[in-house]
């Protein structure tokens, strides 16, 4: 078989399109498709020698988590039953993860593997980087590390206090749906330029990218799948972190929200009443991460004038602007530039504690050393 080198440019312009396609699956606020993902699944369970199961729907993983909760609290109910006998790793040995495994060799014979090792290797880490960064780190890094982790992690922290059962079925019992699209894209595209998967190993492949296409998370037992509807809203900042700053970054159609500031999640109330927010919650909040965005929030200048800033240095000219350091409650030294912009609006920026002087300052926001800066730049 003849190996593939490199992409051609026509696949490198589809590559593009192609992202684009499977992160619009991966973000999609469209109801679910029942029946096809209810299919997939189906299909899955007769692929380990189970019988097809029953399905529970939900509209968010957390509803669907609770279900599972209050079932386990039932335990002469016959559900509950069916609920102990999870198939989560039944799934992911038999159909998942033996499946990436021969995908990603297929990928390596096909791609890379050559008879000068050298060449090979080049050739390889050349096709795979591409691949990889297109694919699995830019939708991975909107899907997997935001969506999926921050609704991980706010989940796992809100049913903590509620059960345990339905904690588990979250964390450890839960597929992602049309978060996993990261991956599956990237096996995908694969095949799409010409690696060659076994049959069988590319009709799974398949049922993963239904499921993908038509749903959110889902929890498969013995006998029943609890299913979950996709999102209802959800948007980024410019660097594809979770956020908003009028209202919740990701939202599910029974109502629950998450609140994400650039990545981190945070009060409710901080975002729907940022006004009441006081400048002391910035100094003060216990998470570091959460105080920061508190501050940017309420605005640095006014969080400052809490604290008698010093002044480091100080240029004649206002859109250079000053260059100061506080001391920040359990964080230590701090340094910020103040700075007018070409409106006439004043803004406080956190810089690096190495910066010496406000022109410096200044141009390190612009990635740029002070030599280059020049002030037109800022048109």
């Amino acid at each position: 078989m003849k190996k593939i080198e490199k992409l051609t440019p026509q696949q490198e312009a589809e590559l593009v399109g192609f992202r684009s396609e499977w992160l619009g699956y991966g973000l999609s606020t469209e109801r679910a498709d029942r029946p096809r993902a209810q299919a997939a699944v189906t299909r899955m369970y007769e692929l380990i020698g189970k019988k097809p199961p029953a399905f529970l729907w939900f509209d968010s993983p957390m509803s669907a988590g609770l279900a599972v909760g209050l079932l386990a609290s039932l335990k002469d109910l016959k559900l509950w039953q069916q609920l102990r006998q999870q198939l989560w790793q039944q799934l992911r040995q038999q159909l998942w993860q033996q499946l990436r495994q021969q995908l990603g060799q297929q990928l390596w014979q096909q791609l890379g593997q050559q008879l000068d090792q050298q060449l090979d290797q080049q050739l390889w880490q050349q096709l795979d980087q591409q691949l990889r960064q297109q694919l699995g780190q830019q939708l991975g890094q909107q899907l997997d590390q935001q969506l999926r982790q921050q609704l991980g992690q706010q989940l796992d922290q809100q049913l903590r206090q509620i059960s345990q059962r339905a904690r588990q079925a979250v964390n450890s019992e839960a597929y992602w749906g049309q978060h996993e699209a990261a991956w599956f894209a990237f096996y995908t595209f694969g095949e799409r330029i010409g690696v060659k998967y076994p049959e069988d190993a590319s009709s799974t492949l398949k049922l993963w990218g239904e499921l993908v296409q038509s749903c959110g998370w889902w929890m498969p037992y013995d006998g029943l799948c609890v299913m979950c509807e996709r999102q209802s809203f959800v948007s980024f900042d410019e660097r594809a972190r979770l956020h908003n700053q009028t209202r919740a970054a990701l939202e599910f159609a029974d109502g629950y929200r998450l609140f994400v500031w650039h990545g981190t999640a945070v009060p409710e109330n901080w975002i729907t009443a940022p006004d009441k927010l006081d400048p002391k919650t910035a100094l003060t909040w216990e998470n570091i991460e959460q105080r920061r965005a508190a501050a940017e929030i309420i605005g640095w200048k006014r969080v400052l004038e809490q604290l008698q800033p010093t002044t480091i240095n100080k240029d004649k000219d206002p859109e250079i602007g000053e260059l100061i350091e506080v001391v920040l409650p359990d964080a230590g030294e701090a340094r910020f530039l103040k700075v007018r912009c070409g409106t006439g609006r004043d803004f406080v920026l956190s810089v690096p504690r190495e910066m010496k002087t406000a022109r410096e300052a200044n141009a390190w926001t612009y990635d740029l050393k002070p030599k280059e800066y020049k002030l037109e730049a800022r048109t």
